[in-house]
């Protein structure tokens, strides 16, 4: 049933070293830029109400707008699930070495 998931994933660790990171950082970008928006639509939603603009193509409509005027918040937004892969691997590698 899930061949094609074990299939990607190991094709995906069998990669070279730059080619592994390569495609960490784009698929950690991919999410920054399509998935977090829509989670903190949610998030907003079930917290503040209705997003003020409107529904969440509103929210995305700003989000991009916002890329493209060169807001430090959205910016955080995309770098976000790239820094967090990060540190998660610091984290790991400093408890190793312990």
């Amino acid at each position: 049933m899930f061949t094609w998931f074990t299939r990607a994933r190991d094709y995906y660790v069998s990669q070279s070293r730059p080619k592994f990171e390569a495609m960490t950082l784009g698929l950690a970008i991919l999410v920054g830029l399509l998935i977090m928006p829509a989670l903190i639509y949610l998030a907003g939603r079930y917290t503040l109400m209705a997003y003020a603009s409107g529904g969440v193509f509103a929210l995305y409509y700003d989000f991009f707008k916002g890329l493209f005027e060169l807001r430090p918040s959205c910016w955080i937004v995309v770098a976000g699930p790239f820094v967090f892969l990060t540190l998660i691997r610091l984290f790991r590698l400093i408890l190793r070495k312990l």
